[in-house]
């Protein structure tokens, strides 16, 4: 009578299985990584932004006479160091302008910027905190209303608050 004998050890298509299930499961774990990183990212952006127009929408509140409306755009090109003398709420409102804008990301590195700096109203470029090419405009809504608005890269977060 004839014996069989057992193989032993895994064929080659298992092996190659296997390899593909691990090497899909990684894949997937990248992937998830990745896109947490984003999400985090995005989250931390999104923070920022709504510090940086609570920010404002205090220095509003802190100058109900002062003239806050700024559109979008670069900051104002000459205001007086409210840090250094005594202002009108007019003139503290164009200093918290250039500051806040200075403080958002995209004109930091214009000379209005480096002047506020030198004011002592903001850290140096490499210390600062800001947005991708973060700008901000501030309207006033009527009956004492005001929206801040804060926009960055594809993102925009609007904060109302009152006067």
């Amino acid at each position: 009578m004839a014996t069989l004998t057992r193989q032993r050890g895994h064929s080659l298509i298992e092996v190659l299985v296997a390899t593909m299930v691990v090497g899909v499961g990684a894949l997937g774990v990248a992937k998830l990584h990745l896109l947490s990183a984003q999400n985090n990212r995005s989250a931390l952006e999104h923070s920022l932004a709504t510090m940086l127009a609570e920010d404002m929408l205090e220095r509003v509140r802190a100058n109900p006479r002062g003239a806050y409306d700024a559109a979008l755009g670069a900051p104002p090109q000459s205001f007086v160091n409210c840090l250094g003398s005594s202002c009108a709420p007019p003139e503290l409102a164009t200093f918290d302008i250039a500051t806040w804008k200075c403080s958002l990301g995209r004109w930091r590195s214009e000379p209005v910027c480096a002047s506020v700096r030198s004011a002592g109203a903001l850290p140096p470029v490499r210390r600062q905190t800001s947005l991708a090419a973060g700008d901000g405009g501030i309207a006033s809504n009527g009956a004492g209303g005001v929206t801040v608005t804060v926009a960055w890269g594809a993102s925009r977060v609007d904060v109302d608050g009152a006067r």
